[in-house]
């Protein structure tokens, strides 16, 4: 036998294993190539594997099965559902916010790579339906351009970066599911300022969204923490949870539009809508420490009666109310930039109105009074009997139609000829006392204004014998005072909401209604005319065909620019016929008990003044039952009550 025969098929062996190997290598490149690149830091798999002690998103229930992955992924999905933990369909655990932040995000450029990711974040939505949600645009020379990056980030941390640029101008369509799953009225996006992120989503792509939720306005009805610092994201964060975010001037006015965000980017974008997320968490008390929650406390029913009559409303705060100052705070941002400046959406630093804030003092542009309250003139009975106080206008009236005469110049005394309606029950009565004109809280003699203790939305309603004569209810705070105090009223009213189904500024409790259908109608028209052509072809036939459906159209005919006009321009209130004021709702659930159950409700709001500001300079005989006792001795407690 040869001693070449051996060698030789050692040889052929190890030369074809190599060029096996080397074909192999060739394929699994070219199919590597013709997936879409993601950003080797933002791996969708690797993103959501869990490094050291990591955090990894729960996977738990399926509304449906979920698309297959690329034959490539495959392997990886099901290393990633492996590492997935299981918990019993009946909870969740909700993770804490320092394992949320560790989650590293993904950045999306295209369809393809939004339906890898997209069954994933499904199952998260399944699981607790609300979105973080925050935006990110540049300027050029303080001119804003469209919206370049759009963050939203799921209750586990993860994290998608849908990098808008491709899609702009039509050069390829938006994922049919990710423009669901921001128009989706079942699933809530939070954020500081999303409902303005919205607005510049449909004037720049013609995308709606709804169902947002604005955390301002959830950090301020839930108090679960002191807001020290302000209400923007970054002070929030700071404040709720001690997380420090970077809001540095260089990274906020990055440039969006790079062909690749830099790791720096990447992460400040990604904190955003993760911390929007831990926010909404935390403060409606959804927290790890609390333990596995049931689903049913995840329910997008449940969620929203938590933040009921704050769906879909823009934030009015005091010093920021409304866009133009918004805008203003942006401009005064871009007065000095570099070539790309990005200021915040809706982020800007609105001061906490609880908060004697030193660049706005509480209260300033409250209109204080220009003459004083009580000039504490006297009215006396025909026998020289002490009636009452009143101010000398009034005093000067008697003596006017000549049914007074002047008893004294100081104090000033009028006598009244004639038998008065009702007299004090003894000379210990509140209507008796000299009033100072001071701050009943703090004891400032100047700057006040009239303080209604009940508000009038509540008194306005209350029976005609609880109301006549009654200044008891009326103090003079000055307008730092008055200012804190309304704060403090906005608690009560909303535990009253709650308590009675009283709701403000919801569906049940608002005269004129939001129409939504009109409101699409209304989007859809200006979305054309401000985007027109540079709109995707497939969405642009939707809006038109919206349009169309509204206006009672056939699809053959053209939609005319009167058209889209007339659409811009609806009006989306209409009436609500089932409209009851929420004071009224309260009144009248506490008068199903008669005349006791009014007079509970006054005790509470006079009881709350005093509990909240701690008056220091209260009129003497000031107190919670003041008037209760004859009542019930003049009209007992059958007393018919008739509202008002």
């Amino acid at each position: 036998m040869s001693h070449r025969g051996p060698l030789t098929a050692v040889i052929t062996t190890v030369l074809g294993a190599t060029l096996g190997g080397l074909l192999i290598w060739r394929v699994y490149r070219t199919k590597r190539k013709r997936l879409p690149s993601i950003q080797k830091v933002a791996d969708p798999v690797e993103a959501l594997r869990p490094v050291g002690n990591e955090f990894t998103p729960a996977e738990h229930r399926h509304t449906q099965p979920p698309t297959t992955p690329p034959p490539l992924l495959e392997k990886e999905f099901k290393a990633v559902e492996c590492q997935t933990t299981q918990l019993s369909p009946a909870t969740v655990q909700i993770p804490s916010y320092e394992q949320l932040l560790r989650v590293k995000p993904v950045i999306v450029s295209s369809e393809e790579e939004w339906l890898q990711l997209w069954p994933l974040m499904q199952k998260e939505l399944s699981v607790f339906p609300v979105l973080g949600l925050d935006c990110e645009w540049v300027s050029v020379k303080g001119r804003t351009s469209a919206v370049s990056l759009v963050q939203v980030a799921t209750y586990s941390g993860l994290c998608v970066l849908f990098r808008l640029l491709a899609f702009r101008n039509g050069q390829q369509p938006f994922p049919l599911s990710f423009m669901e799953v921001l128009r989706d009225p079942h699933i809530l996006k939070v954020g500081v300022g999303c409902y303005e992120d919205g607005k510049r989503l449909t004037r720049d792509y013609g995308l709606s969204l709804t169902c947002t939720v604005d955390l301002r306005y959830l950090a301020l009805r839930q108090r679960q923490a002191t807001v020290n610092n302000g209400l923007s994201l970054k002070s929030l964060a700071a404040d709720v949870l001690n997380v420090s975010l970077d809001k540095s001037l260089e990274l906020r006015c990055s440039d969006w539009e790079a062909d690749e965000l830099t790791l720096e980017q990447m992460t400040y974008a990604a904190r955003d809508a993760q911390v929007s997320i831990a926010l909404f968490l935390h403060l409606l008390g959804l927290r790890p420490e609390a333990g596995p929650a049931s689903t049913s406390g995840g329910s997008y029913s449940e969620l929203a009666a938590r933040c009921q009559g704050l769906v879909d409303v823009p934030f009015r705060g005091r010093g920021d109310g409304d866009e133009r100052a918004a805008d203003g705070e942006r401009r005064r941002r871009t007065r000095k930039p570099p070539v790309y400046e990005s200021p915040e959406s809706g982020d800007q630093q609105v001061p906490d109105p609880r908060k004697n804030n030193k660049r706005k003092p509480l209260g300033v542009g409250y209109s204080a009074r220009k003459s004083p309250l009580y000039d504490n003139c006297f009215l006396h009975a025909p026998d020289d009997q002490p009636l009452c106080t009143c101010d000398k206008k009034k005093a000067k009236w008697y003596l006017d139609k000549g049914i007074g005469v002047l008893q004294s110049e100081d104090p000033f005394v009028v006598r009244l000829l004639f038998e008065p309606s009702g007299r004090p029950d003894s000379q210990q009565d509140y209507y008796l006392t000299a009033k100072e004109n001071l701050c009943v809280v703090c004891g400032k003699a100047d700057s006040y204004i009239r303080k209604n203790i009940v508000p009038h939305e509540y008194r306005r309603h209350f029976p005609t014998e609880m109301k006549d004569h009654n200044s008891h209810d009326i103090l003079l705070l000055c307008t730092s005072c008055h200012a804190a105090s309304n704060v403090h009223d906005s608690f009560l009213k909303q535990q009253l909401a709650e308590e009675f189904a009283a709701p403000q500024g919801c569906e049940e409790g608002v005269r004129l209604l939001e129409d939504a259908d009109r409101r699409r109608v209304r989007s859809a028209a200006r979305a054309l005319l401000s985007a027109g052509e540079g709109l995707p072809d497939q969405r642009r036939e939707e809006l038109q065909d919206l349009i169309k459906s509204f206006l009672n159209m056939n699809e053959e005919q053209e939609l005319t620019d009167e058209a889209l006009q007339e659409a811009a321009g609806l009006e989306t209130r209409i009436f609500n016929e089932a409209y009851v004021p929420h004071g009224l709702k309260v009144v009248h659930a506490y008068a199903e008990k008669g005349l006791r159950g009014l007079m509970d409700l006054e005790r509470r709001w006079r009881q709350h003044f005093l509990t909240t500001m701690h008056p220091r300079h209260l009129p003497p005989l000031w107190s919670v039952d003041h008037n209760h006792n004859k009542f019930l001795r003049k009209y007992g407690e059958d007393l018919p009550i008739k509202l008002n």
